[in-house]
């Protein structure tokens, strides 16, 4: 009986710890499941998370503490992530910055105050400016306004499109960017969800529609096709005197496409504008568009001043503004001009202030070439001035391309300057990143966002091609600390203003002193390099289709050119520059401080 009882009470029992077993597998076995499946949904069939839970459940494991408490961890990661990930979707990505680049035209590397020599240019708002960030000292633009505004806005050199040489879109020309070229850094940045404004300055020519700012990328544009224009009745004449016109125009891009030409039938623009100094004009416009802009979305605002461009015309309050031991009236009134332009980027900045949004603004200030100065018969006094570096505006000599350039905004070190490469072509591809936009061409620019924040110390770039035009035999590289030109350096009357050393001599200067160091010649492995690297690059112009037209006045030289030369402009082709001659093929080793050099065959 005993035996029976127990084995009864026994078999009882088990099936009573079997059934609460299997109960309390059930339970977990459900908790599990309604896991799995929210987790599947937070993550999307997210396999892994499902095996993690998953591996801590199996019918014959036991879930002790440990695995509670680990589950437990998991589960408060997992919800950690999973309120960050909601949380960037319905607050967005962070926010990008502003940008805001204003360009100066025809402005020398002595012509700013912070590289200014004899405090006969005060620029104090620049100058600041330039303290709270990074200042470029190895900056280069192009030897004129037309080429340098190509490669500004499509990160490639100018030859790639018919661009190059010391020749500027003229007025009633029709040349300009190729209709096809549509990648250009207003569009770039519109596609990064930008509000783009051009205002002032294009030059990039305007004979279609198709050529002009709000078909390249730009919404908005208020402001001049041309090079130069009158300052205050804003008209320009053709260089041959056939003919002047009104050049200020304003045009609102619509989202369909069309273009809203504001007031220009009823002449009211030429009516509200006429006699308005242009620098106020257009500073007044920039400070509008970012009165008016909605802070939520980034703007990219380009303001291309004609300060200190030629005609030498100032208003008196900023003639006031003048060094008082400046003397000479040419200089006096370029000095106004760099006053002015002065004026206006403070107004634009305090607009920035107002609008909250200063600190979140990647600001760049930009030259386009060198400062024209007074040349030897005194015909074209226009009173820049690149001293110490040698030659002017229409060269390749360091005073015709190097110009001055800073950038200050969010990252980018206060007080800091670099001497590494920089060109102006560079904005294209650092813009970019900054707009999350990846290029669809290859660029000559290179991505130097690494180095002005500061986290690189070497520039990304290694050589420049300051000239490349096969037509004229005209080249011109920089790499390292050494520069080769071959062919003429440019405009004669601009060649020599700053006189040469005598005897045969080489010189090289540091970047950064005045000190010099002898050298007995151009190295001949660093001139073949060179050599090399122009050859390769003259290739593609051989069989290139994009020409620029030429007036019959400009002759190119032919010695030296095949039978099948042409005489659409940079489609030329030509034999390689013979050796032996000395006027068309000349070295030079890099002068960076004063640009003289031996030359040599």
């Amino acid at each position: 009986t005993h035996k029976e009882t127990h084995k009864e009470t026994h078999k009882e029992t088990h099936k009573e710890t079997h059934k609460e077993t299997h109960k309390k597998r059930r339970r977990r076995r459900t908790l599990r499941q309604k896991l799995v499946e929210a987790y599947k949904g937070m993550f999307r069939e997210n396999a892994d998370v499902a095996i993690l839970i998953k591996g801590y459940g199996k019918p014959s494991g036991v879930l002790t503490q440990h695995h509670y408490i680990l589950l437990g961890l998991c589960i408060v990661i997992v919800a950690v992530v999973t309120l960050g990930i909601t949380l960037t979707v319905k607050g967005g990505e962070e926010p990008k910055p502003h940008v805001v680049m204003i360009i100066a035209d025809d402005m020398g590397i002595n012509d700013i105050g912070y590289y200014n020599h004899h405090d006969d240019i005060r620029t104090p708002h620049l100058d600041k400016m330039a303290q709270e960030g990074m200042r470029l000292d190895k900056y280069y633009g192009q030897s004129i306004c037309t080429p340098a505004r190509a490669a500004l806005f499509t990160g490639r050199y100018p030859y790639r499109y018919g661009l190059q040489g010391a020749r500027p879109i003229l007025y009633g020309a029709i040349d300009g960017l190729p209709l096809t070229e549509d990648q250009l850094l207003p569009k770039i940045m519109k596609e990064g969800g930008y509000k783009t404004h051009l205002v002032g300055k294009w030059h990039l020519g305007y004979s279609s529609w198709a050529m002009t700012p709000v078909m390249k990328g730009y919404q908005y544009f208020f402001g001049m096709y041309g090079g130069f224009a009158d300052y205050f009745t804003h008209e320009s004449a053709e260089p041959e005197g056939n003919f002047a016109a009104f050049d200020l125009h304003e045009h609102t891009l619509r989202e369909d496409g069309t273009v809203v030409e504001t007031k220009a039938e009823s002449l009211q623009l030429i009516k509200e504008t006429y006699n308005v100094y242009s620098e106020r004009l257009f500073t007044d416009k920039a400070a509008e568009i970012i009165k008016e802009h909605d802070v939520s979305v980034p703007l990219f605002l380009t303001v291309s001043y004609m300060n200190p461009h030629s005609p030498l015309q100032t208003l008196e309050e900023d003639m006031e503004r003048v060094p008082g031991q400046v003397v000479n009236k040419i200089r006096k009134k370029f000095s106004a001009l760099m006053s002015s332009l002065d004026y206006g980027v403070q107004q634009i900045s305090e607009a920035l202030k107002s609008k909250g949004i200063y600190e979140n603004t990647i600001f760049i200030f930009t030259g386009d070439n060198g400062g024209t100065i007074q040349g030897p018969d005194k015909s074209d006094a226009l009173g820049g001035t690149n001293f110490p570096l040698r030659g002017a505006k229409w060269t390749v000599w360091e005073g015709g391309v190097r110009v001055p350039a800073f950038v200050r905004g969010p990252g980018i070190p206060a007080n800091s300057s670099t001497s590494e490469l920089f060109h102006i072509s560079d904005w294209v591809p650092t813009l970019a990143r900054v707009a999350g936009v990846k290029p669809l061409k290859e660029l000559d620019g290179v991505d130097q966002m690494d180095l002005l924040l500061g986290e690189d110390k070497e520039s990304k770039r290694r050589d420049v091609i300051l000239e490349l035009d096969p037509a004229y035999h005209q080249a011109a590289i920089i790499r390292g600390n050494f520069k080769l030109l071959i062919g003429e350096p440019g405009a004669k009357p601009y060649n020599d203003i700053y006189e040469p050393l005598e005897g045969n001599e080489t010189w090289y200067f540091e970047n950064t002193t005045y000190d010099r160091t002898m050298y007995s010649e151009l190295r001949p492995p660093v001139r073949r390099k060179l050599i090399n690297t122009l050859k390769k690059l003259r290739t593609p112009l051989l069989t290139s289709e994009i020409s620029r037209p030429r007036s019959e006045s400009s002759t190119p030289q032919t010695s030296g050119c095949s039978t099948s030369v042409v005489t659409r402009a940079r489609a030329m082709i030509c034999s390689p520059i013979p050796d032996g001659s000395e006027r068309q093929r000349r070295f030079y080793t890099m002068n960076w401080r004063r640009g003289v050099g031996r030359w040599g065959n």
